[in-house]
């Protein structure tokens, strides 16, 4: 079994050197190169592991590999990480997660950029799901594939427009959840006041998801349109945020019964600030969205989220972190609402300007507000990181 895992390490982490390899002929033409190895290992207790009844210590190693190069009008960077879990008693939850990316972008001239970022992910669903919209799923594994390509123009010293193809594929390896494709797009606009304090936003998206289920597909067009503001009075605050409507249509098919259509509206927000002092700094968060999910039919997730950090000493720190999530889908193919949320304190101890520590703890509870049932979970352990940037 081990050896087994050991070879899947090594192919997949074969990917990121292949990867690198493409960054090869840029590192003779770049002004900065900077590789960045580094491994994070942790242990922890977990009293509920996936939300089974059952509790087990949970090891996790992370080796990763980064690679940035840049010039004066270009730069480009990619790598790879590999997420190995093991338990101490539950062995059927052991897996291995692996995620491998590039990203880069190119000033054509001093009004116009492009841009691209692309990802591949081998992961189990439970983690992400859980930390991305809130619900409460199976592990499954599946492979994920993103690209997505853009541009920045700026149309005056005060205005700028960008633009960018999002492009997506989940692929699951059972049947239980169904594979999905989303394309789209999403137009934005800055201007810039004459206080240089004040700027005003408006976004534009579409999105198109489809989902192959085992009974039929689901096709749902989704369109939002937003706007609001930024204020950066100063480098120690930073406020954004944009307010506005959304509308979404779906198209579903059954084998065995009526197909369906429907479509809704829906208030849309997306706010953020950040506030921060010489010892402290003070986050805030909070967005309304459609999103994918693994149900045949994308949800609608509301979710807050804040965090607060204070640094006692230049080594020593302490973290506060908290979010709540209220998820729900239209019932097209499968019903579902659930409300979760989050509570996570640390302490964390900069060993060298390299190597950290800290000692974590994290509540979860989740909720079917459809069937009441509600879970908990606790975990707490040990997290250390290593990483080890090198100017080339």
């Amino acid at each position: 079994m081990l050896k087994a895992s050991c070879t899947r390490l090594s192919s997949r982490f074969l990917l990121v050197l292949l990867v690198l390899s493409l960054f090869v002929p840029c590192v003779s033409y770049a002004e900065q190169t900077v590789l960045t190895p580094g491994i994070t290992v942790q242990t922890m207790y977990d009293d509920n592991v996936h939300f089974d009844g059952k509790g087990d210590w949970e090891f996790r190693v992370t080796p990763s590999l980064k690679l940035e190069v840049s010039q004066e009008d270009w730069k480009i960077g990619g790598g790879g990480r590999a997420a190995v879990f093991r338990y101490n008693n539950l062995s059927q939850y052991d897996r291995e997660n692996y995620r491998f990316w590039i990203d880069g972008e190119k000033d054509l001239n001093e009004r116009f950029q492009l841009n691209f970022d692309a990802s591949y992910d081998y992961d189990h669903t439970f983690v992400d799901e859980l930390t991305q919209s809130g619900t409460q799923t199976a592990s499954a594994l599946r492979r994920k594939y993103g690209f997505t390509p853009g541009a920045k123009w700026s149309l005056t010293e005060k205005d700028q427009l960008s633009f960018s193809i999002p492009i997506s594929a989940i692929r699951y390896a059972g049947k239980d959840n169904p594979d999905s494709t989303a394309t789209g797009g999403v137009l934005g606009w800055t201007h810039i006041m004459n206080n240089e304090v004040v700027s005003l936003l408006g976004q534009g998206t579409y999105n198109h998801y489809l989902y192959d289920r085992l009974d039929g597909d689901t096709n749902q067009d989704v369109f939002g349109l937003m706007g609001g503001m930024s204020y950066n009075p100063t480098e120690l605050l930073n406020l954004r945020g944009l307010v506005g409507l959304g509308y979404y249509k779906s198209d579903v098919t059954f084998d065995s019964r009526s197909n369906e259509k429907t479509s809704r509206g829906y208030f849309s927000f997306d706010l953020s600030g950040t506030y921060s002092r010489e010892k402290w700094k003070f986050t805030l968060g909070a967005d309304r969205q459609v999103s994918p999910s693994t149900y045949g039919e994308s949800s609608l997730r509301t979710r807050g989220r804040a965090s607060g950090e204070y640094f006692f000493t230049e080594r020593f720190s302490a973290y506060l972190e908290g979010a709540a999530y209220n998820t729900e889908t239209g019932g097209l193919v499968s019903e579902s609402k659930t409300r979760t949320y989050y509570v996570r304190p640390w302490l964390k101890y900069q060993w060298t300007e390299d190597a950290s520590i800290r000692l974590e703890y994290k509540h979860t509870n989740t909720k079917n507000r459809i069937s009441g049932k509600e879970n908990h979970q606790n975990r707490i352990g040990l997290h250390f990181q290593y990483e080890y940037p090198s100017f080339l």
